[in-house]
């Protein structure tokens, strides 16, 4: 018999206590269901996918398209060559 403490109150009750004997919480926790904390998780998700999303479209450099090279090399052999 080992004294544990309470995980709500933190006062020690014995481990063979079913509930704890200061605030009445179950010494071995309440076990919720499954789908809880699916339903959590995709919670979460749904609420903090867009916001990544968005945070990671505004710290991402925006890119300008290059030009291209052949209307620079065509400008160039007309400057070198203007009877062409």
């Amino acid at each position: 018999m080992s004294l544990e403490p309470c995980k709500v109150c933190g006062v020690l009750n014995s481990s063979e206590e079913e509930i704890c004997l200061s605030c009445g919480y179950p010494t071995k926790g309440r076990k919720r269901p499954i789908i809880f904390k699916i339903t959590a998780i995709i919670v979460v998700l749904a609420l903090l996918l867009p916001l990544i999303i968005t945070l990671f479209n505004l710290i991402k450099p925006q890119q300008k398209p290059q030009p291209s090279t052949t209307t620079k090399t065509s400008l160039t052999l007309f400057i070198i060559f203007p009877n062409l």
